[in-house]
């Protein structure tokens, strides 16, 4: 089982290297890998950054919610002493 695994393997590795290499429109084809692979990594640069930026926003929004609630805790606490 083992053999007609690796036999198999070894065609479909032979059957690609020859899709990709062949003379007539390997070069076209590799150039369209490549493309869409620089295409993709644009896209997960792109999502990644936005969401970074979201996280960034909500922890910033956070934080002055935060703030505020600290603050009118605080102006309270001045009011009922006085």
């Amino acid at each position: 089982m083992k053999n007609l695994l690796a036999i198999l393997s070894g065609i479909g590795v032979g059957a690609a290297l020859m899709y990709l290499y062949d003379p007539q429109g390997g070069n076209q084809r590799r150039a369209l890998i490549r493309d869409k692979a620089v295409g993709l990594t644009n896209d997960a640069k792109l999502a990644i950054s936005g969401k970074a930026e979201d996280l960034s926003n909500r922890a910033r929004g956070l934080m002055h919610e935060a703030k505020s609630l600290v603050t009118a805790s605080g102006d309270n606490a001045e009011s009922q002493t006085t």
